[in-house]
């Protein structure tokens, strides 16, 4: 009897363990895709959008319109300025300040932040990159890469990216402005 009542409890266990790992399939969460094909995957977070400037912004947006365009509260908020604060990755950080004029984005700085070097020259090669097909090639002024561009209403504005990085992290400015 002693046989029976063994084989009989390893079929009732051995048949949990099946039921069990053959239960509902675990959800899946697809991998996101990428909206800036062919570019460095912090793009997407950088610049989040292809419409707009940054995150889907462009300048003469009244501060409300960029709030709405953020996806989180700022970090840091006046009348006339707002920044915001991100992490890429466990390399990379960025901010996002916008200053405004009479509730108008006057001006957008983006300061980009990397523990690696090789990640920032990374960064800036394919933000380059990706303005010069947008806009057009950018000018080098004084180690300055420019581009003179136009927004979705025409308006001519510019942007400056410009390279502070160290030997051992890599630090990106960019500014973005119309000329006055």
């Amino acid at each position: 009897m002693k046989p029976l009542l063994r084989n009989t409890f390893l079929a009732a266990a051995t048949s949990a363990i099946l039921f069990a790992c053959s239960g509902e399939p675990e959800t899946v969460i697809p991998p996101k895709e990428q909206v800036f094909k062919g570019f460095h995957y912090s793009l997407d977070s950088i610049l989040q959008k292809k419409e707009g400037i940054v995150h889907g912004v462009e300048l003469s947006d009244p501060l409300n319109d960029v709030k709405s365009k953020e996806k989180k509260k700022p970090d840091e908020l006046d009348v006339d300025y707002c920044l915001y604060n991100y992490k890429v990755d466990s390399l990379t950080s960025y901010s996002v300040a916008y200053t405004f004029v009479n509730d108008s984005l006057d001006e957008m700085e983006v300061q980009i932040n990397s523990t690696s070097q090789d990640e920032g020259a990374t960064i800036l090669a394919n933000i380059k990159k990706y303005y010069t097909e947008k806009y057009t090639a950018p000018l080098m002024d004084k180690g300055i890469y420019v581009f003179n561009c136009f927004d979705s209403k025409k308006k001519n504005f510019k942007i400056s990216l410009t390279d502070n990085s160290t030997t051992e992290t890599g630090v990106i400015n960019m500014l973005v402005y119309r000329e006055k």
